[in-house]
């Protein structure tokens, strides 16, 4: 096999988990908060810079259900943050 044919199928693997990753994450974020729980612990035990802990632990964490979602619900005439679309 080629080098540059090995390179190509390395590169095209990574993009494709990358992007189930990515929305498996988005899909079942529970799940994505526990992987990067795990994540920071790794990163801890393995003494990580403290910026990457620090992003995993961020993530770890759920978020909470105010401000909105960027969702453009509220964009149209029948409805405003105030009042939930009907």
């Amino acid at each position: 096999m080629h080098p540059a044919t090995l390179l190509q199928t390395l590169l095209a693997c990574g993009l494709v988990l990358a992007c189930a990753l990515y929305w498996a994450g988005r899909l079942f974020p529970a799940l994505a908060q526990k992987g990067w729980r795990q994540a920071a612990t790794v990163l801890r035990q393995v003494h990580a810079p403290t910026a990457l802990i620090r992003y995993a632990t961020r993530h770890a964490t759920p978020r909470t259900g105010r401000g909105c979602g960027g969702c453009s619900g509220c964009s149209g005439d029948r409805s405003t943050p105030d009042k939930p679309f009907r």
